[in-house]
């Protein structure tokens, strides 16, 4: 059984390093040592013809790519070998339009390959504005594809509900809001963590009146959004993971509340606009909030005194 075993493995490894030389001598500037780490990497290339191997590399090629970003595009993205090339041509086109620069253009294909599947150029022109409008300028915007590439796709409302928390409620700066991948996180997930900090006095929002150059003691964005959460528990908040977890399921459990108030009080309103002699009040609050804020909530999680230590 282990000499069958060690004759398939010969006869695979074999195969592979005549694929690889096959491939190599067919596209210029692609030596087969390169080919070969590729393909026992992602052994599904394997499955591909040389000539459509040729056809891809020789289109990628023509329109300037170099043959790191070229391999690094193919073996990320394996099914644009049978990609039609005007349908990466076009694409390549609406990606140049959005005027990030050649090289960085190449880096942020060559980091997200499947962008070339991507032909919609009206869709991006507009995503690529609309970011333009909020960050300053189209290398933040690119900056921001590189870190969170679901931006190209996500419904404008749920992004703009983002930016409107990290750069209103958190007053976060520009620079620091593009280095980080905040964006990939839910809404859900950036609220949490910044009352976390909050509710223990370990963040508080820049002052209007202040510089912005001012440094405000807060932790950078990166570090509250895209930590594990024992590294953010543990090393930016100051307590434990277990302390952390019991806020994250009590904090859910607030949202819910809030959501259900939101909804009741639409219908009392509804109710009083379709009754104008009736009289409907209910009173709104969240008890957890409250209780999240009072020294029961301290003594109960020690979480306070954690942070202080």
């Amino acid at each position: 059984m282990y000499r069958r075993n060690a004759t398939v493995k010969h006869y695979s490894t074999e195969k592979l390093k005549w694929y690889a030389e096959t491939i190599a001598s067919s596209i210029e500037g692609v030596d087969k040592t390169s080919i070969g780490a590729l393909l026992a990497t992602v052994p599904e290339l394997t499955k591909y013809a040389p000539e459509q191997w040729y056809r891809t590399v020789n289109l990628l090629t023509t329109e300037g790519m170099e043959v790191e970003k070229m391999l690094s595009i193919i073996g990320g993205h394996p099914s644009i070998l049978v990609r039609p090339p005007e349908k990466i041509a076009e694409s390549l086109h609406c990606w140049r339009s959005c005027q990030f620069g050649d090289a960085n253009m190449k880096v942020l294909l060559s980091a997200h390959p499947y962008f070339l599947e991507y032909t919609n150029h009206g869709q991006l022109a507009h995503r690529v504005a609309y970011l333009h409008s909020h960050f300053e300028t189209r290398k933040n915007v690119y900056r921001l594809f590189l870190n969170a590439p679901n931006l190209v796709v996500d419904e404008q409302h749920v992004t703009e509900a983002k930016i409107i928390y990290l750069m209103q409620t958190m007053r976060h700066e520009v620079l620091e809001v593009v280095k980080s991948c905040a964006f990939v996180h839910d809404l859900e997930h950036l609220r949490c963590r910044h009352t976390f900090l909050e509710r223990l006095g370990l963040f508080k929002p820049r002052s209007l009146k202040v510089d912005k150059n001012t440094p405000t003691g807060n932790p950078p964005v990166h570090q509250i959004t895209d930590t594990s959460d024992k590294r953010f528990a543990v090393k930016v908040a100051y307590v434990t993971l277990e302390e952390y977890e019991v806020f994250q399921d009590l904090f859910r459990r607030e949202i819910s509340q809030d959501d259900a108030h939101e909804a009741d009080d639409e219908l009392d309103q509804v109710e009083i606009e379709s009754e104008p002699r009736k009289s409907a009040y209910r009173k709104k609050g969240s008890h957890f909030m409250s209780w999240c804020s009072s020294d029961s909530f301290a003594s109960c999680e020690g979480l306070r005194s954690s942070a202080s230590q």
